[in-house]
């Protein structure tokens, strides 16, 4: 978690490639009907710090179903 951000295609690395996982496992396991409380607290856990603000604007897009 965290360090060095790596947009580069196959290696990408940093708070914002990691909020985005997370978004993902949200979105697939609710889809399937699974909880995803954990992820969820995850995001808000992580939005407290700084550098991890996109963490705010993933819960918000979940909220409101997009993706």
């Amino acid at each position: 978690m965290g360090g060095e951000v790596c947009y580069q295609k196959g290696k990408e690395r940093g708070p914002w490639y990691e909020i985005q996982c997370v978004k993902e496992v949200i979105v697939n396991k609710e889809a399937r009907g699974e909880d995803a409380t954990f992820e969820r607290e995850l995001l808000k856990s992580w939005s407290k710090y700084p550098g991890w603000g996109d963490a705010k604007k993933a819960i918000t897009a979940l909220v409101t179903n997009q993706r």
